[in-house]
């Protein structure tokens, strides 16, 4: 009888679920593919939060007959040694795992160890030298910059925290470089190859596997030119989108449809930042609805999702998301950037410009035909690459390699 492979995943931060969050739902269709495939699979979680009991046991009952041969869990304080006081005389690593938690884990003796994105590369490293796969997210020092530019571009004040920021980026660029190396990587974003190799790091582009799609329902649209805007509402993308929207897009449309003559509902679960709520309340226009359940079911009544991310980062799982559903998307250019299966005027509208958003907005709304053919692209277009079956094909070649 043939030996099992020993397999190791390691993460960190919540526990991996089926459809709640964005990398968590990844990580999970990454932990469930190798189950299937009858991998001896060990799990090491290292979180700065205690793990309830009941949630632990829930997440490993959720693969029904498939078992988990070991869950090891790891409490740390913090995940780095950092904090904004010290930075700027530390190099940036990973807090310490302890020599019997290393010694615990050495003991398994995987034949590989994937670990999912660069935190968990880290801490994977303290305890092996090799064998090491690697599935990498948006990168730290590409977040980290363009969160200090959109906190600038809203208030000057930022712009005293420039040098500072500045050291920081370059920090994070050498801990990548160094965690990095001697390891196979793959990235969920196209945007992430040109950065990396850049600081002499080499990796290939895959799309992860994305389960959370709905059904294309047949409904009547609004009469008015309708638009759904959602994400999480606190990330990265949401701050670059909320700033286009309402600086560029919304004083445009209003000249083309009038002052009551659109709509743009705004869904998502956390919170809006007080400058952006302070602006929206004063827009008429636009309908904060929070968290909606049946999201499905408002984006069907609407003519389209607007993406206005022009951050060229990351490759966003609410757009994968729009494809998969047949949304007709209107998204910002650089959105292509880390997702380049998005093709303008074929699964989705791109833009360039804030006329360009208005431009495309107006085609949407009075072209049926062009909505229809959208559509039916963009679900064909997921169904080859993110849909899991597909995508974790590509997935198993590169933990073969």
């Amino acid at each position: 009888m043939r030996k099992k492979k020993k397999f190791l995943v390691v993460f960190t931060g919540d526990l991996p679920t089926k459809f709640l969050g964005a990398s968590t739902v990844v990580f999970y269709q990454f932990i469930k593919f190798l189950l299937d495939k009858d991998y001896e699979l060990h799990l090491l979680a290292i979180n700065t939060r205690k793990y309830k009991k009941k949630n632990i046991i829930k997440f490993l009952n959720s693969f029904k007959n498939k078992r988990i041969k070991s869950f090891n869990y790891c409490f740390l304080k913090n995940f780095f040694n950092f904090n904004k006081f010290n930075l700027l005389i530390k190099k940036i690593k990973t807090s310490s795992l302890s020599k019997s938690q290393i010694s615990k884990i050495k003991k398994i003796k995987p034949d590989k160890i994937l670990a999912l994105d660069i935190t968990a590369t880290s801490f994977a490293k303290q305890i092996f030298d090799n064998k090491i796969y690697v599935w990498l997210g948006d990168l730290n020092f590409s977040t980290t910059w363009y969160h200090f530019y959109y906190k600038y571009f809203n208030s000057l004040a930022y712009y005293t925290f420039f040098l500072y920021i500045k050291i920081f980026v370059l920090k994070w660029k050498h801990f990548y470089k160094n965690v990095l190396s001697n390891t196979n990587i793959i990235s969920g974003s196209n945007a992430n190859i040109k950065e990396l190799k850049k600081i002499g790091i080499y990796s290939e582009y895959q799309p992860y596997p994305w389960p959370k799609v709905f059904k294309k329902l047949k409904v009547k649209k609004r009469n008015k030119p309708s638009f759904v805007f959602f994400g999480n509402l606190v990330g990265l993308g949401s701050k670059s989108a909320f700033n286009y929207l309402l600086n560029e897009i919304y004083p445009k449309y209003e000249l083309l449809w009038g002052q009551d003559g659109f709509n743009i509902f705004v869904c998502g679960s956390h919170k809006i930042g007080m400058n952006h709520k302070k602006k929206i309340k004063k827009l008429k226009n636009i309908h904060f609805l929070g968290y909606v359940k049946n999201l499905n079911g408002l984006v069907s009544t609407c003519h389209a999702c607007l993406f206005p991310i022009d951050v060229p980062v990351g490759n966003r799982s609410r757009i994968v998301t729009g494809l998969g559903s047949g949304w007709p998307i209107i998204a910002h250019k650089n959105v292509s950037i880390g997702n380049p299966h998005l093709k303008n005027g074929y699964n989705c509208l791109l833009a360039e410009k804030s006329d360009d958003f208005v431009k495309i907005s107006k085609q949407i709304y009075k072209n049926h035909n062009l909505s229809k053919n959208i559509s039916f692209n963009a679900i064909k277009t997921y169904n080859k690459t993110y849909e899991p079956k597909h995508s974790l094909q590509k997935f198993e070649k590169f933990l073969n390699d």
